[in-house]
């Protein structure tokens, strides 16, 4: 690889206090050895821990860290985005500081600069969930790959390595909603998966089943219509069922001299047609609130405190270029 290029670590922080010193270590040590120029993006997505105390010690003795301390919990991708915004990097690199091995970085870096894409990582040993997690998961990534036209193969995560090309291309994304494991494949370019195992390191935790039905829905309201096609061929046959029920009540009052009253159909059909508009109104209701998040064009996020080291990347980079020529030099 060029010896001027430049890679940018981005890492998301939340109540990671005790995590914060193995991984700048472990990632420094790493990439020192094999890149001359590179930066360590901490992101603290308004950790409450005492992430930023333990953070200055470091400042002082490793170089190229620079750490952001976002206003107040935003949520991952939201502290990723904003990590992905301020890198300036050939190469930037996003991972989970409780799970993602550090030593892989630079293998993921050459497989990135031979595809010119994107590579993302793909944990062998994620952990096995329940029998009825893992078919619900089954049937949403299939749904994610016939309706928003993205594989979504189980075990990739936020370990992944962008080229500058498609960070830019991501940078003009400007979704409320954001999920980058979908993002990323939905910009095109060269993707490749790497296989890598998770490193449970002290801290990490898997999310909790409620938080990935929270993220899907915010995802297919996000990035696709078909749920809302679905709806509007129920509210059709809705429609169409309630107008054949007219049509019968009517053919009965015409070749049938009496009538029974006919309480329990009456019940019955009020309330499926009831509940047909109940659960349009709810699937509404979701896009109505994506709609309110897109257009009120607010920030992504806003950046309470930011701290850098003694000795920066630019810093470094200036002091290896020559700002006179001395006289006499050139013969």
């Amino acid at each position: 690889m060029d010896t001027n290029t430049v890679i940018s670590i981005v890492v998301p922080l939340q109540q990671d206090a005790g995590l914060i010193e193995e991984v700048v270590t472990g990632i420094d040590s790493v990439l020192k050895e094999r890149y001359r120029f590179f930066e360590i993006v901490l992101v603290d997505d308004g950790s409450t821990d005492g992430t930023a105390d333990a953070i200055r010690p470091l400042l002082k003795t490793i170089q190229r860290i620079r750490y952001m301390l976002l206003s107040k919990p935003f949520g991952r991708e939201v502290a990723l985005t904003a990590g992905i915004e301020s890198a300036i990097g050939d190469f930037v690199v996003t991972l989970d500081p409780r799970s993602d091995p550090f030593d892989l970085i630079p293998s993921m870096i050459d497989c990135c600069r031979k595809s010119g894409g994107i590579v993302h990582g793909m944990a062998e040993n994620q952990l096995r969930r329940r029998f009825f997690r893992e078919w619900c998961g089954g049937l949403f990534r299939n749904y994610c790959r016939k309706h928003l036209g993205v594989d979504l193969k189980r075990g990739v995560s936020d370990f992944r390595v962008m080229s500058r090309q498609a960070v830019n291309a991501l940078l003009q994304v400007r979704e409320q909603s954001r999920y980058l494991r979908v993002m990323t494949l939905s910009l095109g370019y060269q993707h490749e998966f790497f296989p890598y195992q998770l490193k449970n390191r002290k801290g990490y935790r898997p999310p909790p089943w409620h938080s990935e039905v929270v993220t899907a829905v915010n995802l297919l309201v996000a990035n696709t219509r078909h749920p809302l096609r679905i709806v509007t061929a129920m509210g059709v046959l809705g429609a169409m069922l309630n107008l054949s029920y007219a049509c019968y009540v009517m053919v009965v009052y015409l070749l049938r001299p009496t009538v029974a009253e006919g309480w329990t159909t009456l019940s019955l059909q009020s309330s499926g047609m009831f509940f047909l508009i109940c659960l349009i109104l709810a699937v509404l209701s979701e896009y109505v609130g994506a709609i309110l998040g897109e257009v009120r064009t607010r920030p992504l996020y806003f950046i309470a405190q930011e701290l850098n080291s003694s000795v920066l990347l630019e810093d470094t980079i200036r002091s290896s270029i020559v700002k006179e020529s001395v006289a006499g030099e050139i013969n």
